[in-house]
This record gives C-alpha cells, sequence and structure tokens, in this order.
C-alpha cells in the first residue's frame, strides 16, 4: 500500500532533490512522553532503523484521527505530516509529496561539539541493572541560554541489537561525540532544566515492535513550493 501526503509545509527551501529515495525502518517504537511535569501524558512513536541512524520519523498524536509526521534525515531532507492513524498503521510504505519536504537551513548552525556523553554505573530499577549514560552541554552558557540541564538516558536490557536513541534536537550532530555510549532502545529518558527546577521531555517507554515500513521522497521535487494546510491520501 502507498499513501501519498500533502501536510504542512516550511516554506522556504535552499535543497533540490533529483531522484527518489527509499529509506527502510525496521522497528516502531512506542513511549509515555510529557513535555514537563505539568503538561498532559501522551503516546508517541518512533520509526526507526536499527542499524542506520542517519534517519528518524517522530509520530505524534494530532488528535484523535490523525497522527502527524516529523520526519528527519541528516542531510536535512525534513517533512512535517498528517495522516490518518489506521491508515499509518496499515501502510507498508507512505510516499511523501514534494510540497510536504523541505530543506532545514538551520542544520549548518549545529555543532557537533556542543555536547558531551559520559557513560554511568548500571543503576538498580525494581531489582533489575541497567546501563545509562548522561549527556550535558559542554558550554554551561548553552545550557543557561537553552535552560537545559543534564539529560539522562536508561538503556532497555537485550536491546544492543539497535543503534542508540538520542531523542534531541541536533541528534544527528551528536553522533561523533556520542561513539562510546551503549547500543540499545532507551527504557526512559529524561531531561532536568538548567535551573534543576522541573523534569523536561521524558520519555517512558511501553514496547517496541519489528516492523517492514518504508517512507519515500519522490524524485525532482521543488522544495520552494508552499503547500497548503491540506491533507490528500489516495
Amino acid at each position: 500500500m502507498k499513501y501519498k501526503i500533502i501536510l504542512l509545509l516550511f516554506l522556504l527551501s535552499s535543497f533540490t532533490m533529483t531522484s527518489q529515495k527509499k529509506y527502510f525502518f525496521d522497528y516502531i517504537i512506542e513511549y509515555k512522553f510529557q513535555k514537563n511535569q505539568t503538561s498532559k501524558v501522551e503516546k508517541r512513536y518512533l520509526l526507526t532503523n536499527s542499524k542506520d541512524d542517519t534517519y528518524e520519523c517522530r509520530v505524534y498524536e494530532e488528535d484523535s484521527l490523525n497522527f502527524r509526521i516529523d520526519f528527519i534525515d541528516e542531510k536535512g531532507i525534513r517533512s512535517n505530516s498528517i495522516i490518518d492513524k489506521s491508515e499509518f498503521f496499515k501502510a507498508e510504505s507512505i510516499t511523501l509529496l514534494c510540497e510536504s519536504i523541505h530543506y532545514q537551513k538551520e542544520k549548518y548552525k549545529y555543532d557537533s561539539g556542543r555536547f558531551d556523553f559520559i557513560n554511568k554505573k548500571d543503576t538498580l530499577i525494581n531489582g533489575v541493572y541497567y546501563k545509562n549514560y548522561e549527556m550535558k552541554y559542554r558550554e554551561i552558557k548553552n545550557a543557561r541560554k537553552y535552560n537545559r540541564g543534564i539529560s539522562y538516558y536508561i538503556v532497555e536490557n537485550n536491546t544492543e541489537f539497535h543503534l542508540p536513541l538520542m531523542m534531541y534536537s541536533g541528534v544527528f550532530d551528536g553522533r561523533e561525540t556520542s561513539k562510546n555510549i551503549p547500543n540499545g532502545i532507551a527504557k526512559e529518558i529524561f531531561s532536568l532544566s538548567y535551573d534543576k527546577k522541573q523534569y523536561e521531555f521524558v520519555y517512558k517507554l511501553l514496547q517496541f515492535v519489528k516492523i517492514k515500513k518504508y517512507i519515500i521522497t519522490p524524485k525532482n521535487c521543488n522544495p520552494y513550493k508552499p503547500v497548503p494546510l491540506k491533507l490528500i491520501i489516495k
């Protein structure tokens, strides 16, 4: 099955695609998510390739009937899309219309050396030990600017087959500085604000399932063309 989607556009782009590209995903990972301690609990999904971390797709609940899809690859190709929930789960491949794709110019502003990753001793949770590590801004001025303290990652046991999940902005820029952290699907992720007044971006693993799904970007796209806020599925 193929579902073509017209969705929300981020207006301008500086990238021209010339050939079709097919992105393969072999896992869907379900999390319970809270943006902060006072926000509502919601479900979020990740589509991942366990052996290739150069792209990812995050799936959020838009409303009772639809998901919002946020796809991005390391080259800065991005699409923010909406799709019917039932169609999303049934689809073997999702082909994005050109109008939904843009190039994230801000990608070049990221600095791969701005984060430090630190492996910690195994942590004990309900009588079971788990690998874990921390991530923080290298420069205090950046931590203060974005009000972001240390981010904590606890790794699910027996998931060494999967490359690490970062779950933060600039994930592709952090790969070089995070080579020594353990493989595995994140069991829990949470961050402390810089002022340490609240927890932020709390993810708790619900389940993960092996799948075979594709996202396709068609050839000869014009990323400069704006798209209406409209959904078409064929």
